[in-house]
């Protein structure tokens, strides 16, 4: 949460599963992909190209949508 951002060039997102059950953040142009987080772990990624609106889901629950959008 939450599931739509809008970030500077150069920052570093992170996604911290808060859930009870397992779910991987995945680029659905293949940019980054966090593998499969566990409760409790984490993973970041940095963003180094404006003008591009990032989506992603999640692989074990596609419903779960987001996307980050980088500024310069």
């Amino acid at each position: 949460n939450p599931a739509h951002i809008t970030v500077k060039r150069g920052t570093r997102v992170t996604w911290i599963n808060r859930d009870m059950t397992k779910h991987t953040a995945t680029a659905s142009n293949g940019a980054f992909d966090s593998g499969i987080l566990r409760p409790g772990q984490s993973y970041s990624h940095t963003f180094k190209t404006a003008g591009r609106t990032n989506k992603y889901h999640c692989e074990i629950h596609p419903f779960m949508k987001g996307s980050v959008t980088v500024t310069p």
